[in-house]
């Protein structure tokens, strides 16, 4: 009867261990969370010039809130493999907390925010849906186009969906001027008039009156030639809905 308890004994040893085994290797192997250190260096690489003010982790995401000149934004970043979740305007930096009352107005606000997260923005436009102003924009994010809606009042992001790209039966090669065309007739936020003033403040002399659209790196920008007053050859670039300009000169 001992010998027989003793073996009783001993098998319900070996199943708890067993239990034991299982239970913390599913521990062991189940997804890891980021750091929060890795999750700020994310929103540094990803937001330049932010300043991060808080962050928490909950629910498998970091809750993460940043300052940059364009207003307070709150981030929230998957913990598990840092995709960004969504990215909401809280308000303005004078106002320091929520601006909730006041209607943004004015496009290119709403164009600094889809930059933050976009590559390029192909098109955007006011609408009205349930009772809300919304912009409704097409981006271009890692060569992939979007079709992305914002909150007209408080700059927050309702939707972004994955643009359905036009079936084509008999598709045929592109003419290349027909290419060009195309590119030129993108809508932009600065005409050709302000490009060249934009230009002339960084590079004194007479302008070329070829001005051209193109597209470099899936930006596009205007060309803009200047011959020097020493005689020199400059090319400036000037991005069609920043502004931003950049200045090559002719060896």
């Amino acid at each position: 009867m001992r010998r027989k308890g003793l073996w009783i004994t001993l098998g319900l040893v070996v199943i708890a261990t067993f239990i034991i085994i299982v239970t913390w290797q599913g521990v062991t192997t189940s997804a890891k969370t980021i750091t929060k250190d890795d999750a700020l260096s994310l929103i540094e690489e990803r937001y330049k010039g932010s300043k991060v003010t808080n962050i928490e982790l909950q629910q498998s995401a970091y809750h993460i809130k940043m300052t940059r000149e364009s207003g307070i934004y709150e981030v929230s970043l998957n913990a598990e493999n840092g995709d960004i979740i969504s990215l909401k305007k809280l308000g303005d930096n004078s106002s320091g907390g929520d601006d909730r009352n006041k209607t943004i107005k004015n496009e290119k606000e709403i164009e600094s925010i889809l930059l933050l997260s976009s590559d390029d923005i192909l098109s955007i436009s006011k609408k009205t849906e349930n009772q809300k102003d919304v912009y409704v924009a097409k981006v271009l994010e890692n060569k992939e186009e979007y079709i992305v809606k914002v909150d007209a009042v408080t700059g927050s992001i309702v939707s972004k969906d994955k643009a359905e790209k036009p079936k084509e039966e008999n598709p045929k090669e592109e003419n290349p001027e027909e290419g060009k065309q195309k590119e030129e007739d993108r809508p932009v936020a600065i005409s050709k008039d302000e490009a060249i003033k934009i230009a002339l403040e960084h590079v004194k002399g007479a302008v070329d009156d070829d001005i051209e659209i193109e597209n470099i790196g899936g930006q596009t920008y205007y060309l803009i030639e200047i011959e020097t007053d020493d005689d020199n050859e400059a090319t400036v670039q000037v991005h069609t809905l920043t502004g931003k300009a950049t200045i090559s000169f002719d060896d």
